[in-house]
């Protein structure tokens, strides 16, 4: 068979694999998401104590190298935006530590780390080297950025899921005697996740003299969660107005939970439109290029099976 053939069915297999693998990437993403929500919202397992995994570690190496070239990586940036990556990071509660001079080091790192090794990749004739050795790279420059934002829209997304369960304990707290102060720190000790590190947070800068209101203001600032910006709004609203802590605290994770069993609703709905799209854009496509490749390699190599041995003479 002639070159040209030869490269043909290989491109086409290449793309049917891509979107295979893209329809796989995007469901197993969803499932994985739907899993952390469910458990963070009080329905999973309670959680155990495990070892840290495979993934972790790498994760922390990969940092280690990071902090190492970000200080040359803050003087040549490259897709820059300072202002906005910060806030990323500040959304996503600064995975691992990182910080911003770390996250610009870890985009060079993926990024050249990559060049270094798809070259002799592609050196050694391997198939599709040359189109790995040019997008890897750049893939891997950008991938922090993907990275970063989906762990920032998860974070958030968790934030706004424990804050009802939160709310109701804090009211119960303020209803028993004790201070705003004290009610958030005690509930924050006893709770886990995001929400708790940023409550936790606003307590110590409280306790250290910061006014309330700039403490509110910075817990804003970090946090791009809807239902705690009304929260911390009701909240201001309320030492203007007099209105009982306790009664805001109560409302406000009523009108939570019927909002989020809607949201819940809404996000159910979309779902099924969104796999249906998936498989149709790529798995379909997909599958009907496997079965008209192998009609068409069963032609060229079999022609008798058709009765047109005449045109392959």
């Amino acid at each position: 068979m002639s070159e040209n053939f030869i490269t043909l069915v290989t491109l086409l297999v290449g793309i049917i694999l891509l979107f295979l693998l893209a329809a796989f990437i995007y469901i197993w993403l969803y499932v994985a998401k739907k899993q952390k929500l469910v458990e963070y919202a009080g329905e999973g397992e309670e959680k155990k104590k495990v070892k840290v995994s495979l993934k972790e570690r790498v994760g922390r190496l990969l940092i280690r190298g990071g902090e190492y070239i970000g200080p040359t990586a803050v003087k040549y940036p490259m897709f820059e935006n300072r202002e906005q990556d910060e806030k990323l990071l500040a959304y996503a509660g600064y995975p691992m530590g990182m910080k911003l001079e770390t996250f610009y080091g870890l985009r060079y790192l993926l990024g050249f780390g990559s060049l270094i090794v798809f070259w002799p990749y592609q050196l050694m004739g391997l198939p599709f080297g040359f189109l790995l050795l040019v997008v890897m790279p750049f893939a891997g420059f950008l991938l922090p950025n993907v990275w970063i934002r989906m762990k920032a829209k998860e974070r958030q997304e968790i934030i706004s899921v424990s804050m009802p369960d939160f709310m109701d304990i804090v009211s119960i707290s303020l209803r028993a005697g004790a201070s705003l102060d004290g009610a958030l720190r005690q509930v924050s000790e006893k709770m886990d996740g995001p929400l708790s590190e940023e409550i936790s947070r606003f307590t110590r800068e409280t306790s250290l003299g910061v006014p309330r209101r700039i403490a509110f203001q910075e817990l804003q600032e970090r946090n791009s969660s809807k239902e705690l910006e009304s929260l911390v709004t009701s909240l201001l609203q309320g030492e203007e107005l007099g209105v009982p802590i306790a009664q805001t605290f109560n409302v406000q994770a009523s009108d939570l939970r019927q909002s989020r069993g809607f949201r819940a609703k809404e996000k159910a709905a979309k779902a099924s439109p969104q796999i249906t799209l998936v498989t149709t854009f790529f798995v379909a496509p997909s599958v009907l290029l496997l079965i008209v490749g192998m009609m068409a390699l069963n032609l060229i190599y079999n022609p008798g099976a058709f009765g047109l041995d005449i045109l392959f003479r």
